[in-house]
């Protein structure tokens, strides 16, 4: 058992163990944002789809939705923590070649910390506003809107949109998908990267699959909003 520990300890303490676990992080952050973007997406469908998927996740078991919040938190917390241990042990150990690393690496793999921090600040908030909902009274409406007698559920579609009919709540959330579009540009190919998949002669198609994911996912998110100060959502 010690020997595990001692084998377990070496790896997370190593520069390539952390390398490891930041791409096995953000791959699970990447595959949540898949999920969550689904899940926001069938607001389009009406109060009763997005309402019906709020009721399902809130039936789980307490146990259950809890570790899978305690679960992602503690994947987000070791991704932000060995990411930022990362950009500090590069920049001490290549801190006499920093004027050539400045122009040879992108703009979005050197704002990676600062892009990071600005999502991790938008998800504080995020959380406040959509999960603790702070300053949101708890309405509760038909699951079925053709049934007035059906099972009472919470608004979740009223509250998105008394949330996103705010111009500067919808403002801040766009500036920080922006910010998120950046980070998954180069997050998406450092993982691929990482785990040894982007060779030199596939690297270009990595690159072509990170631009595209990060389009989708951020203009999926962004949509929203948009639609509705636009009026598409009311």
């Amino acid at each position: 058992m010690n020997a595990i520990v001692q084998t377990a300890c070496k790896f997370v303490t190593s520069s390539i163990g952390r390398k490891i676990l930041v791409a096995i992080t953000g791959a699970c952050l990447l595959l949540f944002l898949v999920g969550h973007l689904v899940g926001n997406l069938l607001i389009y469908g009406g109060p009763e789809y997005i309402n019906s998927y709020a009721f399902g996740l809130h039936s789980m078991p307490a146990w259950m939705l809890w570790g899978i919040r305690l679960g992602l938190l503690v994947v987000a917390l070791v991704h932000i923590v060995y990411t930022i241990a990362l950009k500090l042990e590069n920049n001490g150990a290549r801190k006499q070649y920093e004027y050539k690393s400045t122009i040879t690496a992108t703009l979005s793999s050197r704002a990676m910390i600062w892009t990071g921090l600005m999502i991790l600040c938008f998800l504080i908030f995020h959380l406040l506003q959509y999960t603790v909902r702070v300053g949101i009274p708890d309405v509760h409406v038909p699951l079925n809107p053709a049934d007035p007698d059906s099972l009472m559920v919470f608004d979740c579609y009223g509250m998105i949109i008394k949330g996103f009919s705010n111009v500067w709540c919808s403002g801040f959330y766009i500036v920080a998908i922006l910010f998120l579009f950046s980070h998954l540009r180069h997050g998406v190919q450092s993982v691929f990267q990482t785990l040894g998949l982007a060779t030199r002669k596939v690297r270009t198609l990595w690159n072509i699959i990170a631009i595209a994911y990060a389009v989708v996912i951020c203009g999926g998110f962004i949509s929203i909003p948009l639609a509705v100060l636009s009026g598409i959502l009311k």
